[in-house]
């Protein structure tokens, strides 16, 4: 079985199919790494954080209406820029006619792959307490953070299992990528998820950047944006051993 994961898509869902078909050829399944912002309406898209500028509808609707469809079924965890206010209201499950929201974290089985993920970005202020503070409407940039309970309820889940493929937004701290040749990028937790649940694979995004690293027995899988071309996809296999590993993709 072969699987496509995508980084930051931002809303242009057409371009994303098209990447996946030209440069992963058929896949049972397309992984989002998160900031894929699938905004069903303008509602949807008022509860994006950031800037308004940065806010848009994209072409979403379209896929939503049937009137587009990808090449495989979506599953998506969150980023730092989602429609949060609605994908939490709804849950997990499906969102969109072929399209899955996997939650906020957790473990999955999803075609033949058991998935870990946590949605969001890391926060001093959310991430790290036992009991996080509340997030507020009026305060959307807050919905984008991940909370210790969060990650205690992937692990809980994860105990005792082994991990196929991580999903994460962020990257995990420790790579050798220095950001403009200097400043080290990642969080000190999701290497912990890393190096504690040791999936064959993990991805992520979040940074507009592509690399790969192996930590252990894990292969890094850090992804650029939908808007910067075939860099923000992987071609991922898995063989009858049980054995996932990325492919080269098509050029």
């Amino acid at each position: 079985m072969r699987f496509a994961v995508i980084g930051d898509i931002h809303a242009n869902f057409a371009k994303a199919d098209a990447i996946v078909r030209r440069h992963c050829g058929p896949v049972d399944a397309i992984f989002s790494v998160g900031d894929a912002e699938p905004n069903r309406t303008e509602a949807d898209s008022l509860g994006v954080g950031g800037p308004a500028k940065y806010r848009k509808v994209g072409d979403f609707p379209e896929f939503v209406a049937g009137w587009r469809s990808m090449s495989a079924p979506v599953y998506f965890i969150g980023g730092n820029h989602e429609p949060w206010p609605s994908l939490d209201a709804q849950g997990p499950g499906e969102w969109a006619p072929g399209f899955h929201f996997l939650g906020r974290s957790g473990v999955r089985e999803v075609a033949g792959l058991r998935v870990a993920f946590l949605s969001g970005i890391y926060s001093r202020h959310f991430s790290e307490p036992d009991t996080p503070p509340a997030v507020t409407p009026e305060r959307l940039k807050e919905y984008g953070y991940f909370t210790r309970p969060q990650v205690n309820l992937l692990l809980d889940q994860a105990r005792g299992k082994s991990v196929d493929l991580l999903l994460t937004h962020e990257w995990p701290s420790g790579l050798s990528y220095l950001h403009r040749g200097k400043e080290p990028v990642g969080r000190d937790a999701i290497r912990a998820l890393t190096d504690r649940l040791a999936p064959q694979v993990h991805a992520c995004g979040h940074m507009h950047t592509p690399f790969r690293e192996r930590v252990g027995a894990t292969e890094v899988v850090c992804l650029s944006q939908v808007a910067y071309g075939p860099d923000a996809v992987s071609v991922l296999e898995l063989a009858s051993d049980g054995t996932l590993k990325e492919l080269p993709i098509h050029v």
